[in-house]
């Protein structure tokens, strides 16, 4: 089944495009000499982990415990939990332990001897550095309390020091490229120091860095051990309007079906709303946008010369402005596309995907 013959909204993966945001970064990060544990929290499907499993991807990155047991089920067996970990869940992740090797993060010198006490398997624990994003980690220039967290780590006897991670959010907000690279250069110089300071101490520590606007517009990853991207495999319109890529590089659209004209506003609605595209906005030019419409064709879509937004969302209606030359071309019933704000919260409202061929693409 073609996408154009979908009937209701769908999250359509352009699977050519998808390959060939992995393939780029997969060769970046060989040129560099760096792991690449790329994020699988944006995609959270197995076929598609396939796609990176063929590039050579051996270790991955997910958001949650029950998401690294779906990927461990998928034959991933190196993979680190990127969020604070939850206490709660000790009992989950000393079973996932036993059967892969399973890195976890935390931020607090205290909670180190809570986790190694509940577990009787080997967990990797990589120390949570904030170098400016302020939303979890150790500052990078606290040096008191990283001492406090890496002199519980020496006397852990499951929990073995892997290095040091940090997620540079910050860049999501930069206001130009430049201003990316900048944030980029000072994460890097600031964990680059960190880890020579505890070189003697912990000689095999490593740096991870991870964030998709640095590791897309910076080319040499020199001095870092290992970077942990995930938006790239789809992009989104917000990376676009940041100049992180380009509108041909966005891998996902949304099926849209139109469901009411109204010449007078130069407007059209169609049936995508907050629970197919989340809620998330985006201000374009002083606007806030809730998508971009795109033309749904047989090989995928075709990006109008005319920048046509989604302007407001409900539960399930899209809002939608769009000049009267266009508007006369469009019919109740016609399908449009729609490019996300944010890919990856897109993805989550959806149980399955479908490939611009129509084949199903299964997810967690």
């Amino acid at each position: 089944m073609k996408i154009n013959r979908l009937n209701t909204p769908e999250f359509v993966v352009n699977s050519a495009i998808c390959k060939r945001n992995i393939e780029k970064m997969v060769l970046k990060a060989k040129a560099s000499g760096s792991v690449f544990r790329p994020h699988f929290k944006t995609h959270q499907s197995g076929e598609i982990g396939e796609w990176f499993r063929a590039e050579g991807v051996r270790a991955i990155t997910v958001s949650s415990v029950s998401m690294a047991e779906y990927f461990a089920g998928k034959g991933w067996d190196d993979i680190t939990i990127a969020i604070p970990f939850n206490i709660r869940e000790s009992e989950n992740l000393n079973a996932l332990a036993e059967k892969i090797s399973v890195n976890i993060i935390v931020d607090d010198a205290g909670v180190i001897s809570v986790i190694d006490s509940s577990l009787s398997n080997p967990v990797g624990l990589f120390l949570k550095i904030d170098c400016g994003y302020h939303r979890t980690g150790i500052d990078v220039d606290n040096s008191f309390e990283i001492s406090k967290a890496l002199d519980a780590a020496k006397d852990c006897t499951n929990l073995e020091f892997k290095g040091f991670l940090t997620h540079s959010g910050h860049t999501y907000h930069a206001g130009s490229v430049d201003e990316i690279r900048k944030i980029h250069q000072h994460v890097v110089t600031k964990m680059k120091r960190l880890k020579q300071r505890w070189s003697i101490t912990f000689p095999q520590a490593i740096i991870s860095l991870g964030d998709t606007p640095s590791m897309s517009v910076v080319d040499n990853f020199s001095g870092i051990d290992e970077i942990r991207p995930g938006n790239f495999v789809f992009y989104d319109l917000m990376q676009a309007s940041a100049g992180v890529c380009k509108y041909d590089d966005i891998a996902v659209a949304v099926s849209a079906p139109v469901i009411g004209k109204y010449p007078g506003r130069n407007q059209i609605v169609v049936h995508c709303g907050g629970v197919h595209l989340s809620k998330e906005p985006l201000e374009i030019k002083g606007n806030k946008v809730f998508g971009k419409v795109v033309f749904l064709n047989d090989s995928g879509w075709e990006i109008p010369q005319q920048d046509i937004f989604v302007t407001s969302l409900s539960q399930e209606h899209g809002t939608i402005n769009i000049p009267s030359d266009i508007l006369k071309t469009i019919n109740y019933g016609d399908l449009l596309g729609i490019l996300p704000v944010h890919s990856c919260m897109t993805a989550d409202c959806y149980q399955r995907y479908i490939s611009v061929d129509g084949e199903l693409i299964e997810r967690l």
